[in-house]
Formats: C-alpha cells, sequence, structure tokens
C-alpha cells in the first residue's frame, strides 16, 4: 500500500477547503480595511470558519472510510484492494449508461460498482 498516495488522494478536497476559505476570508478583510464599516470583518470571519469545519467534516468522512476498509467491511479495489472513493455515475457511450464505479485511493484503477 502507498499510504502516502492514499493520504493526498483522499485528502485534496480537505486541503482545497482549507486554503480556498483561507484565501477568501483575506481578501474579504482587506476589503474591510479599504472602509467598509466592519461588514467585510464579520463575513471574512464566518467564511473562515465555515471553510476550516467543511475541510474537517471531509478529513474525518476521509478516515472513518478508511477505518471501515481497514476492517474489512468498506468497498475495495479489484486490482489492488486499496480503499475506493465515493460511487461515481457511469458515462453513457453509444447511448447506454455503463456501470456506476468507485475510483481507488491507491492506484487510481476504476472499480465498477456491482449490485
Amino acid at each position: 500500500m502507498h499510504w502516502g498516495t492514499i493520504a493526498i488522494r483522499g485528502l485534496w478536497p480537505a486541503a482545497f477547503l482549507m486554503t480556498g476559505a483561507t484565501t477568501l476570508a483575506l481578501l474579504a478583510r482587506t476589503l474591510d480595511d479599504a472602509g467598509s464599516g466592519g461588514t467585510f470583518k464579520t463575513m471574512a470571519d464566518w467564511i473562515f470558519i465555515a471553510g476550516w469545519i467543511a475541510a474537517a467534516a471531509w478529513s474525518v468522512l476521509f478516515v472513518l472510510r478508511l477505518r471501515r476498509w481497514e476492517a474489512g467491511k468498506g468497498p475495495f479495489c479489484r486490482s489492488c484492494a486499496g480503499p475506493t472513493g465515493f460511487v461515481h455515475q457511469g458515462r453513457v457511450a453509444f447511448g447506454q449508461r455503463l456501470a456506476d464505479y468507485r475510483r481507488c485511493y491507491n492506484c487510481g484503477r476504476t472499480t465498477p460498482e456491482l449490485l
């Protein structure tokens, strides 16, 4: 198992949320320094808090999915037996909808979601 790859593939949305929320909060705070009466300062605080709470929730969800996979109860990749992500809808090809699939956090391959 490549635990670094699994962590990067599973936690990049949380890192993106943290970075985006911090950047937006800093931008809103600089707008407040331009003289808007404190409206943007309050908004910046809420943006920062909401973004970091969403990132923490995503991280906790990822860790819970990993623990479920380690216990043998979660979905796994048919190629490398690694943990898989959320279900994605299958694409439409030649008028037929393909099977839903999950992407492996370890090898990156797609695994069809079998009923």
